[in-house]
């Protein structure tokens, strides 16, 4: 998913625009995250955003 999601960069000029990335929780995420970071690209794998209504969503579900 990360070099679809670079090539697809690539192809619109975005490699230099793109400085962060906004997913839920999920492992494959944090996969892409790691492999974005060492891509040739801006985005930083501190960057990786959890979605905050993800993160909610998850908490009430535990509290129920």
């Amino acid at each position: 998913l990360a070099r679809a999601f670079q090539k697809m960069l690539e192809d619109f000029g975005l490699t230099q625009k793109i400085l962060a990335f906004n997913g839920d929780n999920a492992t494959s995420n944090d996969t892409q995250t790691t492999t974005l970071n060492q891509l040739p690209n801006l985005f930083a794998k501190e960057n990786h955003a959890c979605c905050f209504n993800h993160t909610l969503q998850l908490s009430a579900k535990t509290l129920l």
